[in-house]
C-alpha cells in the first residue's frame, strides 16, 4: 500500500521548509521525511549555536577592548555554563517555536520522521512504509568534511557541529582550513581565552575576498595571539593522554603542532549516502554534490534539489530561495523559474564582518565586461573614527563606461547588514551615480559604500 502525495521532500530544513510552505498553501499535499532534527543545519548545528556564542565572545572581547577607551570594564572568566545554555536556549526556541510549530500548524503538510530513501524515481521508503509522488526534493543538506589523515582513527577531533557542543573552551585548539567556518569559530574560542593555530593549506585567507581586506584581517587576528600557518599540508596525526599532536610540512617543512584539541574546518560535504539516488540514476559531481540545472532539476524528470546538497553557494538563504524557484516550477509546470547566485549575498561573522555580492574582478572580466575596481579603506569614512574602528575597507566593481555595479566585498562592522544595498545594486541593474545620488545617513558605515561609488563614477567621469 502506497500513501500518495503531491511532493515529497526529503529533508526539513530551511531549504525544505520553504519549498514546503509555498507548495502546501496551493492545496496540495507534501510530506517532509527528516531522520535527525527538523531545523537543518543551520539552526541546530550551525549559524544559531555558532552565532549565538559569537555575538557573547563579541561583546566579552568588547569589555577589554574598552579600557584604551577609558572605560572602567572588566571582563573576568567566561562562564560556560551560562553560555552553553543560551546556546541551547537558542537553538531550542527557533525549532520549537518556528520549525515544528509551522510543520504541526501548516494545512496539507505531514511531517514524518526517519530515514527515506529511492526506491523509484517517485517513490520513497521509509521504514518499510512507501509513499509515492510526482515530484520529489532533495534537501539533506551537508555534512562536515573530514580528512582522512593517517592517525585520525585514534584522534578524539572536533567539527562545527561537535565543536560547538564542548561544555567549555579547551586551553588549545589546532583548526585545520582557513574558510568561513575556521575564522569564525577561531576568533570566537580565541576571545574566550582558547589559544588557537589555523592551519590553511593555500596562501591566503578566504581564497574568495581580496587580498587589500584578508590581509588586514589576518594581521589583526595575529595581534590577537592567533597564529595562522599557510601553505600546510596535514600528514599525521597522534592522540596522547592530554593533547593532540599534527605532524604537517609548512611551507615544506616539517612541523610538530599540539594542542588540547584538533578540529576539522576543511568544508562540507552532501548528505547524500543511502538514498539510493543510484537506483533512480541521479547524476552527482565528483564530490557527490547532486548536479542540477539553473532551475534546480536533476537529470531525472521529478526529482529537484537544492540547498547545501547540490554545492556553492552552502547558506541557508540560498537554499530557501532555491526551494522557492522549485516550488513555482512545480506549481506552474509551463515556467521556466531559474536561480542566479550573482545576486545572492554572503558574509562571514567575524569581528569586523565580510561580506560579499555578485562578481570579483576575474569572474567579471572572464565574463567579458570591462572592469573599474575602486578601493575605499574604511578609514576614509567619518563613522569608523566615531567607533575607533578602522580596520577595514569597501571593494566596488563597476562595468566601464555604464558604471553599472557589478560587485562588492567590504570588511566592516555590520557589513552583513550593509551588504543588501550592494545586492540590490547588483540585481537591478544600479549604477555608481545611483549610488552616489543616493542619500545616506551620516554618520554610518554603510555610508563608505556611497563614497566608493562616488570615486569610482568620477574615475570614470559620469559624475
Amino acid at each position: 500500500m502506497h500513501q500518495q502525495y503531491d511532493l515529497i521532500i526529503l529533508g526539513a530544513g530551511t531549504t525544505a521548509y520553504a519549498a514546503a510552505r509555498m507548495v502546501a498553501e496551493q492545496n496540495r499535499k507534501v510530506l517532509m521525511i527528516e531522520q535527525s532534527q527538523v531545523g537543518g543545519t543551520c539552526v541546530n548545528w550551525g549559524c544559531v549555536p555558532s552565532k549565538t556564542l559569537i555575538h557573547k565572545a563579541e561583546m566579552y572581547y568588547a569589555a577589554q577592548k574598552g579600557e584604551r577607551w577609558g572605560l572602567n570594564l572588566s571582563a573576568g572568566r567566561p562562564d560556560c555554563p551560562t553560555l552553553m545554555d543560551l546556546k541551547r536556549t537558542a537553538v531550542e526556541t527557533l525549532r520549537n517555536d518556528h520549525y515544528r510549530y509551522e510543520a504541526a500548524h501548516t494545512k496539507n503538510l505531514d511531517l514524518l520522521y526517519g530515514r527515506g530513501r529511492f526506491v523509484a524515481t517517485d517513490e520513497i521508503e521509509v521504514e518499510n512504509e512507501r509513499f509515492r509522488a510526482p515530484d520529489i526534493l532533495i534537501a539533506t543538506g551537508g555534512k562536515a568534511r573530514v580528512a582522512p589523515i593517517p592517525g585520525l582513527e585514534t584522534v578524539k577531533y572536533l567539527t562545527y557541529h561537535s565543536a560547538l557542543h564542548l561544555p567549555c573552551f579547551p586551553k588549545s585548539l589546532i583548526i585545520l582550513g582557513g574558510g568561513v567556518i575556521s575564522l569564525e569559530m577561531g576568533q570566537m574560542f580565541a576571545r574566550f581565552g582558547t589559544h588557537i593555530t589555523i592551519l590553511e593549506r593555500g596562501p591566503k585567507l578566504l581564497a574568495e575576498f581580496d587580498p587589500r581586506l584578508t590581509e588586514q584581517f589576518r594581521a589583526m587576528l595575529q595581534n590577537e595571539g592567533i597564529r595562522i600557518l599557510f601553505n600546510a599540508e596535514a600528514e599525521r596525526l597522534e592522540q596522547s593522554s592530554d593533547h593532540v599532536c599534527l605532524h604537517a610540512r609548512i611551507d615544506n617543512k616539517p612541523t610538530q603542532l599540539c594542542a588540547e584539541r584538533f578540529m576539522f574546518a576543511i568544508g562540507t560535504t552532501p548528505a547524500t549516502e543511502d538514498l539510493g539516488l543510484e537506483e533512480v540514476c541521479v547524476a552527482t559531481d565528483k564530490d557527490g554534490f547532486i548536479k542540477v540545472d539553473n532551475q534546480l532539476r536533476t537529470n531525472v524528470p521529478g526529482i529537484w534539489a537544492a540547498g547545501d546538497v547540490t554545492g556553492n553557494p552552502m547558506i541557508a538563504p540560498a537554499g530557501a530561495r532555491e526551494a522557492q524557484i522549485v516550488a513555482k516550477n512545480i506549481l506552474d509546470p509551463q515556467t521556466t523559474h531559474s536561480i542566479d547566485h550573482r545576486c545572492s549575498p554572503m558574509a562571514v561573522f567575524v569581528d569586523p564582518e565580510f561580506a560579499t555580492v555578485g562578481l570579483n574582478r576575474e569572474q567579471a572580466e572572464t565574463q567579458g565586461y570591462q572592469v573599474v575596481t575602486t578601493y575605499l579603506g574604511l578609514d576614509r569614512v567619518p563613522k569608523a573614527h566615531v567607533m575607533g574602528e578602522k580596520l577595514g575597507g569597501f571593494l566596488l566593481n563597476a562595468e566601464l563606461g555604464s558604471g553599472k555595479v557589478l560587485g562588492v566585498q567590504m570588511l566592516c562592522p555590520r557589513a552583513a547588514d550593509i551588504i543588501h544595498e550592494a545586492a540590490l545594486a547588483v540585481r537591478f541593474g544600479l549604477t555608481v551615480v545611483d549610488l552616489t545620488t543616493t542619500v545616506h545617513v551620516y554618520p554610518s558605515i554603510s555610508d563608505g559604500l556611497r563614497q566608493a561609488a562616488q570615486e569610482n563614477a568620477f574615475t570614470q567621469g559620469l559624475l
